[in-house]
């Protein structure tokens, strides 16, 4: 489509509406000024916009005495009206002016790339960004309305996939948890997994990676505290039950070794995989989970090592747009992000450790975007003395906020040698 064309269809709406001002509801809704290539067509757009926030009609008259001010003449809209199409072309013309914005942003996008590919910037910040870009491309707006009848079909679509094996839900593999979930971690949701230091997220988290790799397919794990041969000894430390310390020292007995050789083998054929870079920020995430094939989970450890994107004024402004990117990650790759979190201090200043929703770290946007918000609590923490290591500990799981269905607190046993969770029945 030529520019010609494009404002063709742009004046052939606009005359429409001025002839018959009812016609704006429709276009009010779908188009915005940022769809117009003309500098006077998005200033009669948006002077029917402002009218219509006001309660009042945006009929010709009305909006020729807004536009006048940005030297759009009453001769000018009177021209429009002679090229005005027929109401029942209005759906066409809108969609031709989408389109042409459509190519437009691929246009900027592609202009971009180039540009940032020729300065020398990241690779994988380019393609994450660009990435974006194109996700929002494809929801086609937040504008876009869906009727009853389509939101029925998404649900009955829904509802066929897990009554036919194809499930909605990502199982973490504790029967507690997942029973709280409703049966799992929900496709598109953003879960965070909260704690203070030291009381296991990075263990429960690799527990439940491990489990959908094995069970489901594939899982990315970001890690950005640990490296990559830590995280695998641990996964073998659960698996083998040989102590992760001794594994890394390599301190181990012929049998031992056998044992994690065993390990190694079946480690290879899982789907589970890992970041190099020692720093990540959401879009960088994004890169590598489509690198990912048929992804299930994204676990990300954890979200105040997060590397920010733009400017913010404060800590606050950071923590905020990172939940929110991390919120539009999980709906654009269809999959659960299973997110960690530090916890402050203010629960082990009271009397009853146990953290609340309040004891999030540096944003109550963390709260607000979540699916589903698992805090973790070991007493043995705050003990005089610590308990031995080989009696294991006693860990609550406590779902603070869920979405979606019930809240409640699942009791874990831990092997601290081992890392290995198995949940206490009560």
């Amino acid at each position: 489509m030529t520019n010609e064309d494009i404002l063709t269809a742009e004046n052939a709406v606009l005359g429409a509406c001025l002839c018959d001002a009812p016609l704006w509801g429709t276009v009010l809704n779908t188009l915005h000024e940022t769809d117009l290539a003309g500098d006077a067509s998005r200033a009669i757009l948006h002077a029917a916009r402002m009218l219509d926030a006001e309660g009042k009609t945006p009929d010709a008259p009305a909006v020729a005495d807004l536009v006048q001010q940005d030297g759009v003449e009453r001769g000018y809209l009177m021209q429009l009206m002679d090229v005005a199409c027929a109401p029942a072309a209005l759906d066409q013309n809108i969609a031709a002016i989408k389109r042409s914005t459509r190519l437009r942003a691929l246009a900027q996008l592609g202009e971009s790339m180039v540009e940032r590919a020729h300065s020398g910037d990241e690779p994988n910040s380019i393609a994450g960004d660009a990435a974006k870009v194109l996700d929002e491309l494809d929801s086609s707006g937040g504008g876009e309305l869906i009727d009853g009848t389509a939101a029925a079909l998404d649900f009955y679509n829904a509802y066929d996939q897990r009554t036919s094996g194809r499930s909605v839900y990502v199982p973490v593999g504790i029967s507690g948890l997942d029973t709280l979930f409703g049966g799992g971690m929900l496709n598109n949701g953003l879960y965070i997994m909260a704690a203070r230091p030291g009381c296991c997220k990075t263990t429960l988290a690799l527990q439940i990676a491990d489990t959908v790799a094995q069970n489901m397919g594939g899982v990315l794990f970001v890690t950005l505290e640990m490296d990559a041969t830590q995280l695998t000894a641990r996964r073998v430390a659960r698996a083998t039950g040989i102590p992760s310390n001794r594994l890394l020292m390599g301190t181990l007995t012929d049998r031992e070794m056998e044992r994690v050789t065993q390990e190694f083998k079946r480690l290879n054929r899982s789907p589970f995989y890992l970041n190099k870079a020692v720093r990540c920020s959401v879009s960088d995430v994004r890169a590598l989970a489509r690198q990912v094939k048929e992804l299930r989970l994204v676990v990300i450890d954890y979200l105040g090592l997060l590397k920010p994107e733009g400017k913010h004024a404060s800590r606050y402004e950071e923590i905020t747009a990172i939940s929110g990117d991390l919120k539009a990650l999980a709906r654009s790759l269809g999959v659960p992000v299973l997110c960690l979190a530090q916890l402050n201090r203010a629960s082990e200043q009271r009397q009853d450790k146990r953290p609340s929703l309040a004891d999030l770290r540096d944003s109550g946007a963390i709260e607000q975007d979540a699916d589903g918000v698992l805090l973790l609590h070991r007493e043995d923490m705050y003990w005089a003395e610590r308990p031995d290591e080989g009696q294991p500990v006693t860990v609550e799981c406590i779902l603070a906020k869920h979405r979606h269905d019930a809240v409640g607190t699942v009791t874990l046993a831990l092997d601290l040698k081992t890392g290995f969770l198995a949940e206490i029945q009560r």
